[in-house]
């Protein structure tokens, strides 16, 4: 569909194709993580670890839950013992990554067109700048026209000042060329580096930075704009529909791995 704007005809652009291609791209993604989740269960091999007796002593909810917890944290601890540079890049990367896929304000109303429930999470929307942030901690002040979540009272306040896409975004172009220069440095060294690490991470990169431009609106028209935005919405489309062949996929199997190690430790201790 072609609307005027202008002498500008605005579905003449990426945006409208990127938003006919998200429904296919979820289907593919649910497609290839299905077949890494079946793939992962019919190939584990669960490591024996051998005890004085396989005999388990009554556990309590509690004792569970913190194994649990425990089991997901260990991983954390080793590797800030061995790579504290890497690891801790990468934890922050993942907390970054998830608040601007499921609290910036402008992917918020993205999520909740397609998840309706997801509406009630609006109040937990971060800015896509400082701006608001900054009036609610130099001048106090309110928008004009009354609002259910006012811009500069919402549950943050003052905090948006840095919890905002803008600052977020910078974050993450830093701690992303931090990980890129060390797959660079591996390589350099000789070692070899599977394809799908490549693939994720520079087009996670590609995809930041023309979601910073289009937010920003530079360059400031709306042809632009319109495909700063689609494109930015394509590479994510593109890294989601390739998620389960990627490195990427790991945020996932991870979880099911570490669950299932905690399930193994908890319930079936000293099988063979």
């Amino acid at each position: 569909m072609q609307l005027p704007f202008g002498d500008y005809l605005v579905g003449n652009s990426l945006y409208p194709l990127a938003l006919d291609l998200f429904v296919p791209t979820i289907l593919f993604f649910f497609f290839g993580a299905s077949y890494r989740v079946f793939r992962y269960f019919a190939v584990y091999k669960k490591p024996f670890v051998p005890y004085a007796t396989s005999v388990m002593r009554e556990t309590s909810s509690t004792e569970k839950v913190k194994r649990l917890v425990d089991t997901f944290a260990n991983s954390s601890k080793v590797g800030m013992k061995r790579k504290p540079i890497t690891t801790g890049t990468g934890l922050l990367m993942h907390l970054a990554l998830i608040v601007m896929i499921f609290l910036l304000a402008q992917h918020m109303i993205f999520w909740a067109y397609y998840i309706p429930p997801y509406k009630i999470l609006f109040p937990l929307a971060i800015p896509e700048s400082s701006t608001d942030g900054e009036l609610a901690l130099t001048l106090a002040t309110s928008p004009y026209t009354s609002t259910p979540y006012p811009f500069v009272h919402d549950i943050w306040g003052p905090l948006t000042i840095i919890l905002n896409g803008q600052y977020i975004t910078y974050l993450l172009i830093i701690l992303l060329g931090i990980y890129l220069g060390h797959k660079f440095h591996a390589l350099a060294e000789g070692l070899t580096l599977r394809s799908g690490d490549w693939w994720f991470f520079l087009l996670l990169y590609i995809d930041v930075i023309l979601g910073l431009l289009a937010t920003s609106h530079i360059p400031n028209n709306v042809v632009a704009y319109d495909n700063l935005l689609g494109a930015h919405i394509l590479i994510a489309e593109v890294l989601i529909a390739t998620l389960p062949f990627t490195r990427g996929f790991h945020m996932f199997e991870f979880y099911l791995g570490k669950v299932r190690e905690w399930y193994f430790m908890t319930y079936r201790r000293g099988e063979k």
